[in-house]
């Protein structure tokens, strides 16, 4: 089982007692869930959303062999769609929502459609291949220079997008590119590097190519998951969403990984604030000597927000953010 970061903080922010119910908006393989179950007690309940069907599929039976299906009520949908599955299964006033954004290790390793940059797995990205139609192989085999430019730039943040773009028509002129790792190959080329086995084999859910042991694909392999599947754009419907759903009191808790999803989040809760919202907030030095800027505090402060070594060996920021409808 995924043992999710932060998972005792967590608990402890949303304060779950007896008779509560939860949403895990993004259930993945079922840490927090499965965590928070004995804190809501024989009335509570759980709905958890689970955008990736196989990852849903594979869930549901290992709901039902824990013999927790009347506990936990796992549907696969977008939490973009939060608001109305919640209505749908009775989850009209909940005691908090926890997004855990970023993608499984699983993804990485067994789901063979392309995020890793050492497998030559063909390049499709998408976390739902039945909602979503286009595939990072359309994205890079048939967008323009100028396009991908855009797509590296503005859901990524990779700084060398352009030589990286011009690398990328070039060889696909000579042959399409079909696989993660020729991908990871070419973005390695185009940004000075020799590719290496070592390398190539980490996987991050997100990172910064300056830094040490950061691959130099991880930016542009975040951009094209991100594009391909709307991420950023889901996350804004998100969190709108689940801050209708909330009881009075309830919270909204989020772990991000990279800096262009901590803007969304940043931006929705100041539109949230006008709603009624508090922010829990604070402070934090990154490791780049980045300051994060968070919302004005406006109740006691529980330590949320740290720098997490990822197992996957990336040293990312992890921002816990968390929002209480007052």
């Amino acid at each position: 089982m995924h043992i999710p970061v932060l998972l005792e903080e967590i608990i402890q922010a949303l304060d779950v007692h007896e008779g509560d119910k939860l949403i895990d908006a993004n259930f993945g393989f079922g840490g927090h869930s499965f965590a928070l179950l004995p804190h809501v007690g024989e009335t509570g309940k759980i709905l958890g959303l689970e955008w990736d069907p196989e990852v849903a599929s594979y869930m549901q039976q290992e709901i039902m062999r824990k013999k927790v299906e009347k506990k936990i009520v796992l549907k696969n949908g977008n939490f973009k769609h939060i608001k109305k599955i919640a209505h749908d299964e009775g989850f009209t006033s909940v005691k908090g929502v926890i997004f855990d954004l970023g993608v499984a290790t699983w993804h990485y390793k067994q789901s063979g459609r392309g995020f890793s940059f050492s497998t030559p797995d063909p390049l499709d990205m998408r976390l739902n291949p039945e909602d979503t139609k286009i595939t990072a192989f359309e994205v890079v085999n048939y967008f323009s220079q100028k396009e991908l430019v855009e797509v590296f730039k503005n859901y990524g943040e990779e700084y060398q997008a352009e030589r990286v773009a011009a690398e990328i028509i070039t060889k696909r002129k000579i042959k399409k590119i079909e696989t993660s790792e020729e991908l990871s190959e070419i973005v390695m080329r185009a940004k000075g590097h020799r590719g290496s086995k070592d390398a190539s084999a980490r996987g991050t859910r997100t990172g910064r190519s300056h830094m040490r042991g950061i691959h130099p694909a991880t930016k542009v392999f975040m951009a094209l998951r991100s594009f391909i599947n709307d991420e950023l754009g889901n996350l804004s419907e998100g969190l709108r969403e689940s801050f209708d759903v909330l009881q009075p009191g309830g919270k909204i808790a989020i772990l991000s990984f990279q800096g262009l999803e901590d803007k969304v989040i940043k931006s929705i809760f100041k539109e949230l604030k006008s709603k009624g919202a508090l922010m829990l907030t604070k402070n934090v030095d990154t490791p780049y000597r980045r300051r994060r800027f968070f919302l004005k505090k406006t109740f006691p402060v529980i330590r949320l927000i740290k720098n997490y070594h990822l197992s996957i060996g990336h040293l990312c920021t992890l921002s816990c953010w968390l929002c209480c409808l007052g």
